[in-house]
């Protein structure tokens, strides 16, 4: 038998409908999505496919600090310096760690940086390797309608992917502290060279910490733009946006300003006590596991459901910290955030005195 506490936050049962937000921006396809929860908070055109130019490289970075050493020493091939378009104007015989690599491509937006790191990672097959891992690693993450042909995001056939995808891409992505780490950046040290951060949002928007340009004359500009505030983070994506600055501005702060980040519960929090049978004690203090957060709208909060699943008791021994329960988190009957109950302290098991036959039978009298 188990019993089911439910505590409404809100005593109807109807979910009211979530107004309708106008926002208007130049981009063709474009989404905002929250980072914690995943939750999209925008979308337009978010599942089309598109070209997304230079923003390939926020892909080729991520993958490179999974496969290799951001000390290891790469020297530059000629072959990577012919390729066309933006560059760090590497020379045949360079010799670059994997980390200035990174910088040159995820900074510089170097073209020759990024076909060096993806020839460098690929192994013995090379920039052709790395494709093929930056196709697979693009399908464990889910991201069901992108095509990689390449490591820098030159217009090639069977090359593109969807604003949604590369919000999924990029969530991931900025989980990696090395990645996040270099996106952040301003400028960065490419051997002796100096170079700037394409990225324009890192200077006019307060709490922006990343993460990548992009534009050929057929994608047009294309931006994925990511900002921390309060605690909450809210990744943007454009593509083929005349105005992408002003785009992102608009779609983070319309994120930020109508889908706060709200505590849910708090780690350690005291559910109540748990009767326990045989033990030492007759109950256990149950509290829970993590702090859960989730963006929602001032009238969502209102419609917030918990439920917290426990046994009507348990018997001894319990173990410290051992899971007894869950607490759920619902919104219009979709689960919003769940962490484990957990007993507070260990409850051993009673010792049970035998007694002989004469005691017994003595008291009995």
């Amino acid at each position: 038998m188990r019993r089911i506490f439910l505590l409404f936050l809100s005593f109807s049962f109807f979910i009211t409908p979530i107004p309708a937000y106008a926002l208007d921006v130049s981009a063709k396809n474009a989404i905002l999505m929250d980072a914690g929860s995943g939750r999209v908070l925008f979308s337009k055109n978010a599942d089309e496919r598109a070209l997304i130019a230079s923003t390939t490289k926020i892909m080729t970075g991520f993958l490179a600090l999974q496969t290799a050493d951001t000390a290891e020493q790469v020297t530059i091939k000629k072959e990577h310096t012919l390729v066309e378009g933006s560059r760090v104007y590497f020379k045949e015989g360079d010799v670059l760690t994997v980390e200035e690599l990174l910088i040159g491509v995820l900074l510089q937006s170097g073209n020759d940086a990024a076909l060096a790191l993806a020839d460098h990672c690929g192994g013995s097959e090379g920039v052709k390797g790395f494709v093929k891992s930056m196709n697979d690693l693009a399908r464990q993450l889910g991201m069901e309608n992108s095509s990689f042909t390449n490591p820098h995001g030159l217009n090639c056939d069977n090359h593109y992917s969807t604003a949604v995808d590369m919000a999924i891409l990029t969530r991931n992505a900025m989980n990696n502290a090395a990645f996040a780490a270099i996106v952040s950046k301003k400028t960065g040290s490419v051997g002796e060279l100096t170079v700037k951060n394409h990225n324009k949002m890192l200077w006019n928007y307060q709490g922006s910490n990343g993460v990548k340009t992009g534009f050929t004359r057929l994608a047009g500009r294309c931006l994925v733009s990511s900002a921390e505030r309060n605690g909450q983070t809210l990744i943007a994506v454009t593509l083929n946006a005349p105005s992408d600055w002003a785009d992102h501005t608009k779609m983070l702060d319309f994120g930020f300003n109508n889908f706060p980040s709200r505590r849910l519960t708090t780690q350690d929090s005291f559910v109540c006590e748990l009767p326990v049978v045989a033990g030492t004690a007759g109950s256990v203090d149950v509290r829970v596991r993590d702090t859960l957060s989730h963006t929602l709208t001032e009238e969502e909060v209102c419609f917030v459901r918990s439920e917290i699943e426990l046994p009507r008791f348990t018997w001894a021994p319990v173990g410290q910290g051992e899971t007894v329960g869950v607490v759920r988190f619902t919104l219009n009957g979709e689960v919003i955030g769940q962490s484990e109950l957990y007993a507070v302290t260990a409850v051993p098991e009673r010792a049970i005195q035998r007694q002989s036959l004469w005691t017994r039978f003595f008291r009995r009298m």
